[in-house]
């Protein structure tokens, strides 16, 4: 731990945790939430660059070239909760996601969510799986081969439409997205996953299963709700939209949600 942290700690009478897959701050918060609220209205007057964070789908599709007075991550935050949080204590300023039907609703009271895009799931496996060339399959034909499934309650609607179906039975330790960790675990030859056109063109390592999981994935922008009116966050959706345009026009499967 370097010095300047052990000050900063000492200072808002803080302690870290490392229990779990994230740093936690032990203590009150209060005077550190106080102080992020003042630097997130800084940012959002021109005095430092506004952040944003996006999934591993979204962000090089949408975020690779961000507008003038972003920066962004690094497009690895898995699940919801994390960036959530970020969110809810003004570390980041905006966020993109693709985990529909599991964001936020519309009518949420905290977040306001601005979808982009839409695009259905697509069952995916290694050329070589023997369910490959397989046409008409059944729900029984998935019973022999482990399908890849996120820790349980990340995304429990579409864990829910999943488990329904025979799959999400193989679960993933994941802190921060990384290809082999998700795709690449299908190189083994039997282990089936989930993905679009998004993540199928950044990972073009799998082939589409003969199957309709029914479920139904998107891009979307999440900010909260007190922000939504700001000029800058109003300058990211306009980013966002054109962006958004460009890609719908390359997927034939990608609905733009404007």
């Amino acid at each position: 731990m370097s010095r300047q942290i052990r000050a900063a700690l000492k200072l808002f009478e803080l302690r870290l945790s490392r229990a779990s897959s994230h740093l936690e701050l032990l203590g009150d918060p209060a005077l550190l939430l106080a102080e992020r609220a003042v630097h997130q209205q800084a940012r959002l007057r021109g005095r430092a660059p506004l952040r944003a964070d996006a999934t591993y789908a979204s962000g090089p599709w949408l975020l690779s070239t961000p507008p003038e007075g972003w920066l962004v991550g690094r497009f690895d935050l898995p699940g919801l909760h994390r960036p959530l949080q970020l969110l809810r204590d003004r570390v980041i300023d905006a966020w993109v996601g693709s985990y529909q039907p599991d964001l936020p609703d519309a009518d949420d009271p905290e977040w306001w969510v601005l979808d982009l895009l839409r695009e259905p799931v697509q069952l995916l496996a290694a050329p070589d799986h023997p369910l490959a060339q397989v046409r008409d399959l059944r729900v029984g034909d998935f019973e022999p081969f482990p399908s890849l499934a996120l820790p349980s309650g990340w995304f429990p609607r579409t864990e829910a439409v999943l488990r329904e179906q025979g799959l999400w039975s193989d679960p993933v330790r994941i802190q921060r997205y990384d290809p082999s960790c998700w795709e690449g675990r299908c190189a083994d030859g039997v282990t089936l996953s989930y993905g679009q056109s998004l993540t199928e063109a950044l990972q073009p390592t799998t082939v589409r299963l003969d199957w309709d999981l029914g479920l139904i994935t998107g891009e979307a922008l999440v900010v909260r709700r007190d922000l939504m009116d700001e000029p800058a966050i109003q300058q990211l959706v306009e980013h966002l939209q054109q962006q958004a345009r460009l890609v719908a026009g390359r997927f034939g499967d990608v609905e733009l949600m404007l």
